[in-house]
């Protein structure tokens, strides 16, 4: 799988950002909502991993499908927060994750346990907001949306790896300053499409990270909210590289991605 480099892509959302505002600028006639809402979303992300797990000179291959990643997942939180009002927004993203899975060093049985940590927080700015006319089942009117963003990201990693000539721990944190966009649209009365995608770590060689998804949303009122049913695909590419007081390396590439479903509540 390939990636493009952090500062590639956070030149093309510049780019994109820059384009989009000035096309929307002009033409954007909604007036900007000015009431608090809460947006509450858990979520099951079911992640395949790949990549290279590098530690007190052991390499370990990292190759879970998504159908074994619930064999070998012994728990998980994921949810995220955002709070809006008017054109601007605040968001926090939290995974946690542990899993544990057999793996192979030059032919020697061994067994590796990871603990991953991942919070995301950011603050969104509607730069584009074009009317598509007609209104949403929530009761807004439908739009077109586009809002840069700015954040951080900050990871904890454990990682235990097991042999038969030992056992091997080893641990780090992490974080890494965002940028990166949003675009959303409604389609129809009840269906909305978004696509979001962040990068982190410019300009430094052993610390970087890409992060996307592609959702689609049912949505419909709830009583005195709306609730969304969300469901698409994300992706989480973390490069990490650190020299330990043995002056061996910690390298953790690694690669999450899979389907999402989930919900989300409006108020």
């Amino acid at each position: 799988m390939t990636f493009l480099r952090p500062a590639s892509l956070l030149s093309g959302l510049a780019t994109a950002a820059l384009a989009a505002g000035l096309a929307g600028a002009a033409t954007a006639q909604t007036r900007a909502d000015d009431r608090w809402s809460v947006t509450v979303s858990p979520y099951v992300w079911a992640t395949s991993l790949d990549g290279n797990v590098a530690m007190a000179g052991h390499k370990a291959p990292v190759d879970v499908s998504a159908s074994d990643a619930f064999d070998q997942l012994e728990s998980v939180v994921m949810g995220e927060v955002e709070v809006r009002r008017g054109r601007w927004a605040g968001f926090v993203d939290y995974q946690y994750a542990k899993t544990n899975e057999g793996v192979s060093l030059m032919g020697v049985p061994a067994e590796l346990g990871t603990r991953s940590t991942t919070v995301s927080a950011g603050v969104l700015y509607r730069l584009v907001e074009d009317p598509l006319g007609g209104r949403t089942a929530f009761g807004d009117a439908r739009s077109f949306r586009v809002e840069p963003l700015v954040g951080a990201r900050w990871s904890k990693l454990r990682a235990d790896l097991n042999t038969p000539l030992g056992a091997t721990h080893k641990g780090a944190e992490w974080t890494d300053l965002l940028l990166g966009l949003r675009v959303e649209g409604d389609v129809s009365e009840h269906w909305t499409l978004r696509a979001q995608a962040d990068a982190g770590g410019l300009g430094d060689d052993d610390r970087h990270s890409l992060s996307w998804q592609a959702l689609a949303s049912y949505r419909t009122p709830l009583g005195g909210g709306a609730v969304s049913v969300n469901a698409g695909y994300r992706l989480l590419h973390q490069n990490y590289e650190q020299d330990d007081f043995t002056g061996q390396r910690f390298d953790w590439k690694v690669t999450r991605h899979g389907p999402v479903l989930g919900l989300s509540l409006t108020y």
